[in-house]
């Protein structure tokens, strides 16, 4: 009786991700899908772009809502690298603190929609900018903006975006290249594997 009592009184998983755009980003449309009754999925708040700033806006967030109070929780801060060798780098300047704070740094390159592309193509092909990931988008898809929800048009596929995006990681281990410095990648396959642990996380 004692033990599913307890069962009871837990609050479910959540996942918190702070990502450039909050609520109005590309993540935001994707992984409110993932949402469910055994699973919370909130997005942090805050108007910074920078990591540094992103991250100051994102232990804010986790001091108001009181975050390290939850029972089971994951927190991540999703960057885009943008091939760009200065925001590189201060992504490594907050690495330690991240650490420090049981945040998980998620980066993309060049951007986050890499991810969906991924979906489509299992090679590394690369791209010079984030605006020409999304311009393939729009070829792929005939249309594309930040605010489509592009979900239920790649989730068939997701399995198989999973695993280019862990190869390529993988492959570029093996060689001992800068991870951050990789185009394309994306980690955001983390993500989901937070997901599938949580849904499947035994309460007793």
């Amino acid at each position: 009786m004692a033990r599913r009592q307890i069962k009871q009184n837990r609050r479910k998983p959540l996942i918190v991700i702070c990502s450039e755009g909050g609520k109005k980003s590309s993540e935001y449309y994707y992984f409110r899908n993932y949402a469910s009754r055994d699973l919370r999925i909130q997005f942090s708040t805050g108007n910074s772009t920078d990591p540094k700033g992103m991250l100051e806006d994102l232990l804010k967030y986790i001091r108001n809502e009181d975050i390290f109070s939850e029972d089971e929780c994951k927190i991540f801060l999703v960057l885009d690298t943008d091939l760009d060798n200065k925001r590189i780098n201060e992504i490594k300047k907050i690495e330690q603190q991240c650490n420090d704070n049981n945040i998980e740094i998620i980066t993309s390159a060049p951007t986050f929609e890499i991810w969906y592309i991924m979906h489509y193509r299992n090679n590394r092909l690369k791209f010079l900018s984030s605006k020409d990931v999304k311009k393939e988008l729009q070829i792929i898809n005939g249309y594309y903006t930040e605010s489509m929800d592009m979900y239920k048009m790649i989730n068939k596929s997701t399995s198989s975006a999973r695993n280019t995006a862990k190869n390529i990681e993988q492959q570029a281990v093996k060689n001992n290249e800068d991870l951050f410095k990789l185009n394309p990648h994306t980690s955001i396959y983390k993500i989901l594997d937070t997901i599938d642990e949580f849904k499947n996380f035994n309460w007793l």
